[in-house]
């Protein structure tokens, strides 16, 4: 049997527990063809519950979901569209292929086969189109889809849009979201700053979405999920908890490594095992990581692991010998290269792993 706690893959439905208040929230944002904009820490489980939720509603919604971290231009982000679009529903290649000749007005695709899991998908071919045309193409077709179906697009890491300088997307978005009709945008993202920016007053998708933030899993949640597989007490999974600070991805890697070796109660010690043993896995690379740190960034960066607020009390200045400014500068160069996030008057490392392998320096 496969461990029920997936840590590097998304979960099926099946491993998928919790978030029973967010699911009915999506459910209200999809029945009235509403938008959400939902923000949180990376490794959260944004992508894992509207993949569920798609799932749960493939047969009301036509569901569409398009990954763009890894995008640098306009013409990716519209490539990615077209692609999710392409493969979205639940269709047969051969009438798939046939509905979208018909639909396109430009874009033609053909099918291509995943050399790994030998899976077949559609392929957009947009070699000779400009990145106006294949928009155009995208929200054509995406409007004369809503006639005949509700919407569901997601898109997830949608604020690396903020770095495609040539273009304004969320501006060339906002006409199609404001004149849509059956379709919901579920805009999903981590880098909290940057993508709550694009919804802020007078920019151009200010108001056209309900912000959400995704909160930790409930303890109780997972406490309930985790007994059916270990021999693990309220206040073990308590202590795991806090461990992994609320960080989805920690809690279930914690679960899958003591899920694997159970042979007995799970205890404290072992929950300190499993977890040294998930930093020494990451030692080597984290290390790579720090030494591309300048001393001052690196001192800065140990102050924020171990202190988290306050990091200017002349106390804390002292203790690591540097000033103000120069800490303050390096904060913010931290903050630029997302190694750390602030909230409120508070820094943190966004990485939980990272940051308790920070604070052991």
């Amino acid at each position: 049997m496969n461990s029920p706690f997936p840590y590097d893959r998304l979960p099926i439905s099946s491993e998928f527990f919790g978030r029973v208040a967010e699911l009915e929230k999506l459910t209200t944002i999809a029945q009235n063809s509403n938008n959400l904009l939902i923000h949180s820490k990376r490794r959260m489980g944004k992508s894992s519950l509207i993949k569920t939720f798609f799932e749960k509603n493939s047969d009301i919604y036509l569901c569409i979901y398009v990954d763009i971290f890894d995008i640098v231009s306009k013409e990716d982000f519209a490539k990615q569209l077209l692609k999710a679009l392409s493969n979205a529903g639940k269709f047969d290649l051969k009438t798939a292929i046939k509905n979208l000749t018909s639909l396109f007005k430009r874009v033609r695709v053909e099918p291509t086969i995943d050399q790994n899991t030998l899976e077949y998908s559609i392929k957009p071919i947009v070699a000779t189109l400009t990145f106006e045309e294949m928009m155009e193409d995208f929200f054509h077709s995406l409007k004369e889809l809503s006639k005949t179906n509700k919407i569901l697009l997601a898109i997830d890491e949608f604020q690396q849009i903020a770095n495609i300088t040539d273009v304004k997307l969320d501006a060339m978005m906002r006409k199609h979201i404001q004149e849509r009709e059956n379709i919901s945008y579920l805009f999903l993202g981590s880098k909290r700053h940057l993508l709550t920016s694009l919804f802020e007053y007078k920019a151009p998708l200010y108001e056209l979405a309900t912000h959400y933030e995704l909160k930790p899993l409930e303890l109780e949640a997972i406490f309930e999920y985790a007994k059916k597989y270990l021999d693990i007490s309220l206040p073990m999974c308590e202590y795991l908890y806090q461990k992994s600070d609320g960080e989805t991805k920690m809690i279930q890697q914690i679960l899958h490594l003591l899920y694997i070796q159970k042979e007995q109660t799970v205890s404290k010690e072992q929950i300190d095992i499993v977890t040294k043993e998930i930093l020494n896995s990451k030692d080597s690379s984290y290390k790579l990581l720090f030494d591309t740190l300048g001393n001052n960034q690196k001192t800065a960066l140990k102050i924020v692991g171990k202190y988290k607020s306050g990091v200017f009390a002349s106390a804390i200045l002292t203790e690591y010998n540097i000033k103000k400014q120069t800490l303050q500068s390096s904060i913010d160069t931290l903050l630029k290269k997302e190694l750390i996030d602030k909230e409120d008057e508070r820094y943190f490392i966004p990485d939980r792993t990272f940051e308790l392998w920070v604070e052991g320096l």
